[in-house]
């Protein structure tokens, strides 16, 4: 995959998870400063989504752990579990929320 194509394939998917993430919850404060996408609840708990083009992965960061995604298909999958990002951000989010949240 070319940078290009990385950087447009990413670009798009922060976008269609910003866009689903505002559409969960209404409680939920969605940032995102150029290639940084950042989720706070209101107790303060931080989810961080990045790119990272020298590596051609996406990023996931909280206190409950970090994920590195690679591109697979037509989906970014974990590169240990296998897990699709937004599978692992809905699990996140469902465990926070207290409530069952689909991306």
């Amino acid at each position: 995959m070319t940078e290009t194509e990385f950087t447009e394939l990413a670009e798009s998917t922060l976008q269609r998870i910003q866009t689903a993430v505002e559409a969960v919850d209404d409680d939920l404060d969605v940032d995102r400063q150029g290639n940084v996408l950042t989720i706070e609840l209101d107790d303060g708990f931080q989810i961080v989504i990045n790119m990272q083009t020298p590596t051609r992965q996406l990023w996931l960061a909280s206190l409950k752990g970090g994920h590195h995604y690679e591109r697979s298909g037509d989906d970014w999958l974990d590169t240990c579990s296998r897990h699709s990002i937004s599978r692992d951000l809905a699990a996140l989010l469902t465990e926070k929320l207290g409530r069952r949240v689909e991306l």
